[in-house]
């Protein structure tokens, strides 16, 4: 037993595992993304980060928004972004606890009007699910054939999710109505690899040394979506300066057929070979179906300066589909997420009523989320504070946009992970391209 112990604590102290480990923690995000395609990876307007909102009531003319497919209607110059963050887990159960980091790319975008304030276009990329986790497995089992339990100890680690490539247009029928539609394609891509070792070399490779078994997955996919984007606003509602806005999004569900590939080596004519486990198996096929979803929200701007944000989103995770692993749909869960925040706007100021900390923009928000995954009977939730800033230009309608975020999700509770999670973003928004000209004036 002594022995077969030493074994395995070599085995998870080797160099070969070792460096799987680092590059696993350094690339890992939420633990719950390891269920099913990956965990929702929610989509924010660059100058909603700070309220934690997707911002899909919120119009700015000084940066685009992948949201609200209504907003691009309401443009006058040509406009881009690029938006990627740094998230920290503290991930802890009853009996450990781990710290993974993960920095991410969240989305580039571009929008051209096509008639200033009348018609827009947006091209953009996105994660719609992000998959990204590492963990150790350990065990044993008797074998038919020996004499006494083999001990083994598993290092898994999977990445990739489901992005999107979105071609859309927002169109203003009139100074209060703005309409958009956007049409994706869905692109599936998961992989999963995992090097298993054993306390008897037997069920190791047959190779010098007696490497442990590598096993890899991957998972492909394509298919198209569609959603659709409403945005009002209304001028004067309780008082001379004030204004309201509503928008509203819905995403109509995605099917994806998809092909899953199994490889590991093996012993051909002596030699070690990749080989495909399931090539001619039935299960190498298997659907991905990711669900309906609807934004609204509501803001109410006092004035110039001040701003209230109230926005709410469901998912129809009760019907999404992952039947590779049906014991993993089964606990998918309807998700809403709400949240409210507040945005001051000192850049407004006229000219010489400004300091230096009124050149920016402030957010502060709250959200709340109910989580898409239920286990043991505990919905996966999450709770998280939201701040930020933003630096507009002085020459131009670009910005820069910073977030902060920290939050809690999940429990202990029921032998299940509890995550603290802190963490920032930054979203460069450029505009006024001049080397875009507008097709029309």
């Amino acid at each position: 037993m002594i022995a077969r112990s030493l074994i395995l604590a070599a085995f998870l102290c080797s160099p070969f595992l070792a460096s799987a480990q680092d590059t696993g923690l350094a690339k890992t995000g939420s633990y719950y993304s390891s269920i099913g395609f990956g965990a929702p990876a929610d989509a924010y307007s660059s100058y909603t980060m700070g309220i934690g909102l997707p911002g899909v009531s919120i119009f700015s003319p000084f940066a685009p928004s992948t949201t609200n497919p209504a907003h691009w209607g309401l443009i006058d110059f040509t406009q881009g972004q690029i938006t990627m963050g740094l998230t920290n887990f503290e991930a802890s159960d009853n009996f450990s606890s781990a710290r993974n980091s993960l920095f991410a790319f969240e989305n580039i975008q571009i929008v051209l009007p096509l008639m200033r304030n009348k018609l827009g276009v947006s091209a953009s990329f996105s994660p719609v699910t992000r998959a990204n986790y590492s963990r150790i497995e350990s065990g044993s089992f008797m074998p038919t054939d020996f004499f006494e339990e083999v001990e083994y100890a598993s290092n898994v680690t999977g990445t990739g999710g489901i992005n999107r490539l979105e071609l859309g247009f927002g169109y203003k029928i009139n100074n209060n109505i703005s309409l958009g539609y956007a049409g994706s394609i869905y692109l599936l891509s998961l992989e999963e690899n995992e090097l298993i070792g054993f306390s008897n070399f037997q069920f190791n490779r047959p190779s010098p040394g007696n490497p442990p078994v590598d096993i890899t997955s991957s998972t492909t996919g394509n298919s198209f979506g569609n959603r659709f984007g409403v945005f009002t606003r209304f001028s004067g509602v309780f008082s001379e300066n004030d204004r309201i806005s509503f928008g509203s999004t819905l995403h109509l569900p995605v099917s994806i057929d998809g092909d899953r590939s199994i490889e590991t080596f093996r012993s051909v004519d002596n030699r070690t070979t990749r080989v495909e486990l399931n090539e001619n198996s039935p299960n190498r096929s298997g659907n991905i179906t990711f669900p309906l979803e609807f934004n609204a929200g509501l803001t109410y701007h006092l004035n110039s300066l001040h701003s209230i944000t109230s926005e709410f989103q469901f998912q129809n995770w009760d019907e999404a589909a992952f039947t590779y692993d049906n014991s993993q749909q089964q606990y998918f869960t309807d998700r809403t997420k709400v949240g409210m925040g507040y945005q001051y706007h000192p850049y407004m100021r006229e000219q010489g009523q400004q300091g230096f900390f009124s050149n920016f923009k402030y957010s502060l928000g709250a959200t709340y989320d109910d989580g898409f995954l239920s286990i043991e009977d505990e919905d996966i939730e999450t709770l998280m504070l939201h701040a930020g800033v933003s630096i507009p230009s002085q020459r131009s309608r670009s910005s820069i946009d910073l977030s902060f975020n920290y939050g809690i999700r999940g429990t202990e509770s029921s032998n299940l992970v509890k995550e603290n999670i802190w963490g920032f973003k930054l979203s460069l928004n450029l505009a006024e391209l001049m080397f875009l000209q507008q097709r029309f004036q």
